[in-house]
């Protein structure tokens, strides 16, 4: 199954996702998400509906919890993330619905959007876990390892610059780190191909002069 726009769905569905996009607006957020819960269950591929459905659960009032309330979260949910690890490779639905579970308690749950990412890369819905990656991000973006997931997602992808700009904020953490590194490495060449520079002509450091970034992860200019 591939990921779908909301003009794809039935017009059924289409109006359901209307009137969540009106009720959100109008501050009803408990019924935006049952009619964005409904769609979701017919159709769990449209990326749209998903990031409507976030920011109706957003929009509840859910408060920053405390370090320690955080803690708890985490710890309670551990049990339902490793059986949603385990069901990754054969049952990748499965799994997304494990984290569809977890976010519905917490939205802010970490560990949950980076299983909904894990789940929708299974799945072959690229920019569903671009969506989960970059969500985890935004909650914790002091945290290397959560850039250079969402580097590889924009990778796989095929969003190149995007990845370019996840490889600075690894690397502006750690500069050192091998792994951001590699991925600005990884960027940079999917880059330089995407704008068409390898079929100029000419040596490879020379191509590699004209992308935003040298081969180690600096800018060459401005």
């Amino acid at each position: 199954m591939a990921e779908v726009t909301v003009s794809s769905l039935d017009l059924r569905l289409q109006k359901q996702v209307e009137s969540a996009q009106s009720a959100l607006n109008r501050g009803q957020a408990d019924v935006a998400l049952e009619l964005c819960g409904a769609v979701l269950d017919a159709q769990p591929a449209c990326l749209a509906v998903r990031r409507l459905e976030r920011a109706a659960r957003l929009r509840q009032g859910v408060v920053r919890a405390s370090a320690l309330a955080r803690l708890v979260t985490t710890l309670s949910s551990t049990p339902m993330l490793i059986s949603g690890s385990r069901q990754l490779h054969e049952k990748p639905q499965e799994a997304l619905a494990t984290a569809e579970r977890l976010l519905r308690r917490n939205p802010r749950n970490v560990p949950a959007l980076g299983l909904l990412g894990q789940a929708a890369t299974a799945l072959g819905w690229t920019e569903t876990a671009v969506f989960a990656h970059e969500a985890a991000c935004d909650l914790e973006p002091e945290r290397l390892d959560l850039w250079l997931t969402l580097g590889g997602a924009y990778l796989t992808a095929g969003r190149a610059q995007d990845a370019v700009l996840a490889a600075e904020e690894a690397l502006r953490l750690h500069p050192a780190d091998a792994d951001a590194q590699n991925l600005m490495r990884n960027a940079t060449v999917n880059l330089t191909v995407a704008q068409g520079n390898w079929d100029k002509g000419g040596d490879y450091r020379g191509k590699m002069k004209q992308s935003p970034h040298s081969i180690d992860g600096t800018r060459t200019g401005n």
